[in-house]
């Protein structure tokens, strides 16, 4: 009986199993030298996808359902000197592709087949059903706006379709068959995969061969067989300019222009819908709320929604650096306007935003001088750079972000009056974390999804105990707290479920009791310190707690009401010296 479909081609008939002598050849090329061409080089992408129909006969030869007959069939056409470029065999019919036969031959080769015992029919076919399929695969391949390549065990191009060509700049009859070294060099992502199994998810790839240079975003993903072994790698590629374009279609929706805040409770989505109405206009917005509610995120958001889209986007930390930089960083300045200053000068980052928004986050650590000089181009749209006497004219949106407590500040003087009153035209209240515990879940999985692209972790989620921890928490620190806890949970953990044993960041600071979240924290430790362990132990958390919730060791030094200098040595003295990487100065 036979079994069906069974489908080789010709290079894959072995002598023995057809039982017939000889070599078998197809369009000059012997079985041997054919065998090794048809696993690593062009020969079966090819006769599927790329050649005319002219250049093939097909045969279709419906006969009984008895042992040998496939055999019999092929000894007629070898018999015939037929050279066989692929065989499918079914139950009750066997399908050959033959050289291009004239009408002459294809009369002789039927009346032979027919005379096959068994043989009820011989008639010619324009495609074979597999053939449909891969044609129509392929066509589809090569009508996405992406690139697909595949390579097989050998790092061998199995499959190349178009797109890639543009990308490549690169026929595909150039390199279907050849080592993807060739085009994607001995780094390639692909490379990769295919030795260490993990994906590899948008990476962006500037490259050079022999054919030009190339500049794209690739995601790739193994080919395992059932026993779990690589044996190839399938990878999608996208030209970087295309992807920029894409990305930026995106964000001008209210979808994608929020795709980086996490979270759909009540608090948030009245936040979201506050930012989409204000972008439409060029009024300056006020956003407020604690450190690490993801205010510069929002500021981005209603950028993205606003006319102003086309535009640039420009933010500054006002806490991060001095009072001399900051205005110099703001305004620019000419040459000679102090010691040190750039023969070129310097456009300032109003200059850089014109045309666009500009966010000034932590607005309130401005000294009252600088506020004076803000509110006059808020006022006239003008600027002047230091050292110049020119008054040049800017159009730039401001979107001011702070943690202060404003009304305070004006109280103290700290902060003037009408500045406030122009910048908070339209003031949007950002909802600390623990107002929104609802979305801690949905922040938790997203986070897993970032640092187990960026860990190399496989991480799949937390389990109850875990999540309930993380729930009773108030997050002083927001969601910036959250995000650390969670890297460091996979960075100690060594399980796929974050459990409490992988919790990095003790909780005990959860507010007990119906706490409100004063800002307050239990002493630590219990009672086996001594005082000074003690006093040193608290002073450690405290200066702990401030860097989490500052941007900067200044604003740090600020909240502990302690010169920078001071904290600088606490910190040196308390923590590692990889503390002072992360942190601005």
């Amino acid at each position: 009986m036979l079994l069906g479909p069974v489908r080789m081609g010709c290079s894959f008939l072995r002598d023995w199993e057809l039982g017939v002598p000889g070599r078998y050849t197809r369009d000059g090329v012997s079985r041997d030298d054919l065998f090794p061409k048809l696993r690593g080089d062009q020969g079966t992408l090819k006769e599927v996808g790329d050649e005319g129909l002219e250049r093939f006969t097909r045969l279709e030869i419906r006969a009984e359902d008895r042992m040998g007959i496939t055999s019999e069939i092929l000894k007629v056409l070898h018999k015939l000197g037929i050279n066989l470029n692929s065989l499918e065999v079914f139950s009750r019919k066997v399908r050959v592709k033959t050289e291009v036969l004239d009408a002459g031959r294809l009369q002789i080769i039927q009346r032979d087949l027919k005379n096959v015992q068994g043989v009820d029919s011989v008639g010619v076919v324009d495609l074979f059903d597999f053939e449909k399929s891969e044609r129509r695969l392929l066509a589809i391949l090569d009508a996405i706006d992406e690139g697909i390549v595949a390579v097989n065990k050998e790092f061998r191009v199995e499959l190349f379709n178009s797109y890639c060509e543009s990308v490549f700049k690169v026929k595909k009859e150039d390199v279907l068959g050849q080592d993807i070294r060739r085009l994607m060099g001995p780094d390639s992502p692909l490379l990769r995969l295919m030795r260490d199994g993990a994906a590899c998810k948008n990476k962006e790839i500037s490259g050079h061969n022999r054919w030009g240079d190339s500049h794209y975003i690739i995601n790739g993903r193994p080919v395992r067989d059932d026993d779990e072994h690589i044996i190839g790698a399938v990878a999608s590629i996208k030209d970087i300019r295309k992807a920029i374009e894409l990305a930026n279609a995106v964000s001008r929706t209210r979808e994608g222009a929020f795709k980086e805040i996490v979270g759909n409770s009540q608090a948030i989505e009245t936040v979201k819908k506050m930012c989409a109405a204000v972008a439409k206009s060029n009024s300056t917005i006020l956003l407020r709320g604690e450190s690490g509610t993801g205010k510069e995120l929002f500021a981005k958001a209603i950028h993205r929604l606003s006319q102003r889209k086309e535009q640039p986007f420009v933010t500054i930390n006002c806490a991060a650096l001095p009072e001399s930089l900051i205005e110099s960083e703001l305004f620019g300045y000419v040459w000679g306007s102090f010691t040190g200053a750039a023969r070129s000068g310097k456009d300032g980052l109003f200059r850089e935003a014109d045309g666009g928004t500009l966010c000034l986050d932590e607005i309130g650590e401005l000294s009252v001088r600088l506020q004076a000089k803000l509110l006059r181009v808020l006022q006239e749209g003008v600027i002047r750079k230091i050292g110049s006497n020119r008054e040049e004219p800017v159009n730039v949106r401001v979107i001011a972000a702070t943690n202060k407590n404003l009304e305070e500040m004006m109280r103290q003087s700290l902060f003037r009056e009408d500045l406030f009153y122009r910048l908070n035209v339209v003031p949007i209240f950002l909802p600390p974390l623990r107002k929104r515990k609802e979305d801690i879940p949905l922040l938790v999985n997203h986070f897993i999804a970032v640092y187990n692209e960026k860990l190399n972790c496989r991480v799949s989620g937390t389990d109850r105990a875990f999540m309930d921890k993380l729930l009773e928490h108030d997050w002083p620190g927001n969601v910036r707290e959250l995000q650390n806890v969670i890297e460091r949970a996979l960075v100690l953990g060594d399980d796929t479920i974050l459990s409490l044993q992988s919790l990095a960041l003790s909780l005990e600071h959860s507010r007990q009791n119906g706490d409100e979240g004063d800002g307050s924290q239990p002493l630590p430790g219990g009672g086996n310190l001594n005082l000074r362990a003690a006093i040193q132990t608290c002073e450690r958390e405290v200066i702990e707690q401030a860097l989490a919730q500052s941007k900067s060791y200044r604003g740090a030094a600020r909240i502990l009401g302690i010169s920078h200098t001071a904290l600088m040595k606490k910190v040196k003295k308390y923590f590692h010296a990889d503390i002072l990487l992360p942190l601005k100065r």
